[in-house]
């Protein structure tokens, strides 16, 4: 037979005694169960609790972005406007809005700062396989790369590997003499929303054979590097400051840091506010082939979370506002 145990009568103590003997445990009950740890910050959790409970802390008065995006994006099937797809855009039909995403390329390609790329190495391991083993790897020797490499990184992040062919719409008001007909568009590694490729892999290189230390730009169309600036030796300084990526990294020994950069307007013109989400997708998708080559290629790679936007952003000559590095990854030889 069970036999209930007496009720214990409720401790009365004052608040000095409570915050020495009961807080602390408490505030670790409420961390291990809530996973929001109670901070200066309490107020801009997505889940909100009585104020007068921390009376004693400074509270902020910061929003807590991710909910306000999360709470406010794609409630229903209306929220992205008409029926989008493709074949739909805000501004220019579609043969118009490629083709600018595609000139401009074209136009740094054409450069004197332009450093055409060898010719990618075929991987030939199985996926499976590759999966399996991948892992992130943070310690790297330090020993030179390859310049074709590189190349087979790159490609494999977001090379053009087809083409598509559109015809003319007969609601384009576009000059078919300077777009031509038909519009002959490039298929990519990695998928876009609407093919409009909105992320641009910006490499800081380091000791790369036959390619100075610098910082270089992708252009996935002519398979290519952009020269944004080769380093000095003040360049170098400012991106030993920049590179505090933990202490089991030594950035000396990374070959390439390879920043992510979101233009907001190449995509939001269509998706507005969900491009964002789609661009944050897409860089994973990149990111993920990126690992899963060097596997392939028995190199090391890592992603970083740890990177300061601001000063990455001024250290790559990216404004912040229409511009974002929103991702990071650092590959080196073993």
């Amino acid at each position: 037979m069970l036999k209930r145990r007496p009720t214990k009568k409720p401790t009365v103590m004052d608040i000095s005694e409570f915050r020495q003997k009961e807080f602390g445990p408490l505030m670790e009950i409420f961390d291990a169960c809530s996973h929001l740890p109670a901070s200066l910050y309490i107020e801009s959790t997505a889940i909100k609790v009585p104020g007068a409970n921390y009376n004693s802390a400074m509270i902020s008065e910061a929003h807590f972005l991710s909910e306000d995006y999360l709470l406010n994006s794609k409630r229903n099937s209306l929220d992205l406007g008409i029926g989008i797809s493709v074949m739909n855009y805000a501004s220019f039909g579609i043969r118009g809005s490629l083709s600018m995403r595609h000139l401009k390329e074209q136009r740094l390609a054409a450069t004197q700062k332009t450093v055409k790329l060898p010719p990618y190495k075929m991987v030939n391991a199985p996926l499976g396989i590759a999966i399996r083993a991948r892992r992130s790897i943070r310690e790297m020797s330090g020993k030179p790369m390859d310049l074709q490499t590189l190349s087979t990184i790159l490609f494999y992040a977001n090379g053009t590997t087809g083409d598509f062919i559109l015809a003319s719409e007969t609601t384009d008001a576009l000059p078919e003499h300077s777009l031509g007909a038909d519009f002959v568009g490039k298929l990519r590694a990695a998928p876009s929303g609407g093919g409009l490729y909105p992320i641009y892999l910006y490499i800081v290189a380091r000791n790369v054979k036959d390619l100075e230390d610098g910082l270089y730009i992708y252009l996935p169309l002519s398979h290519a590097l952009h020269t944004v600036r080769t380093f000095d030796e003040q360049d170098k300084e400012a991106f030993a400051n920049l590179a505090q990526w933990g202490v089991n990294i030594n950035s000396a020994k990374v070959n390439l840091a390879i920043f992510f950069v979101y233009s907001l307007f190449e995509n939001s013109r269509k998706y507005g506010d969900q491009g964002a989400t789609f661009a944050i997708i897409e860089a994973g998708e990149m990111s993920q082939n990126m690992h899963l080559c060097c596997t392939a290629l028995n190199l090391a790679s890592c992603d970083i979370g740890g990177y300061e936007k601001s000063l990455s952003e001024q250290f790559l000559g990216v404004d912040g506002l229409s511009k974002h590095v929103i991702h990071l990854v650092i590959i080196g030889m073993k």
